[in-house]
């Protein structure tokens, strides 16, 4: 009697998975696409609560924290200042004005104040390349340009 040779069954196990995982894969997207799923906004919503009430305890301390420092009357109208318009701006993006005043200002600031971080980093890399400054230095100053640059876009990605 001649016997058939049967497909093993780690084979066909193997096959059955194989199938499995790649036609789920291909679908995945395009029932994703189709569920039309709200996108998450709840991080946006809880960062912005964390900001918001940060700000204004922040501007609650700094008589209190300014007395107990020494710091200066000019020195705390900046700082007040400062604080005030990051509360305006953050209360605006809460809301979703993106037409507020307040949120306009802090991206003409934002945008000014990035575009001097690149004319920064240029001018100290035309410092280095003239030999006026070593590596050591302008790694050091990059560093530091990099920090401001990535706390003023947010944390989002740096163009």
């Amino acid at each position: 009697m001649v016997r058939e040779p049967q497909p093993s069954r780690l084979g066909v196990t193997s096959g059955v998975i194989l199938v499995t995982l790649v036609v789920q894969g291909l679908l995945l997207p395009a029932a994703v696409r189709r569920a039309k799923l709200p996108p998450d906004t709840s991080v946006v919503e809880e960062r912005n609560l964390a900001e918001t009430t940060a700000i204004e305890a922040a501007l609650e301390a700094m008589p209190r924290l300014a007395v107990e420092l020494g710091t200066g009357p000019k020195t705390v109208e900046w700082l007040r200042q400062e604080y005030e318009g990051r509360l305006a701006s953050a209360r605006a993006l809460g809301a979703g004005a993106e037409d507020d005043p307040a949120l306009l200002l802090h991206q003409d600031y934002t945008a000014l104040h990035l575009a001097l971080i690149a004319h920064r980093r240029a001018t100290v890399v035309r410092l280095r390349d003239e030999r006026h400054i070593d590596d050591t230095v302008l790694r050091r100053l990059q560093a530091d340009l990099d920090s401001e640059e990535v706390r003023l876009s947010g944390g989002a990605t740096v163009e």
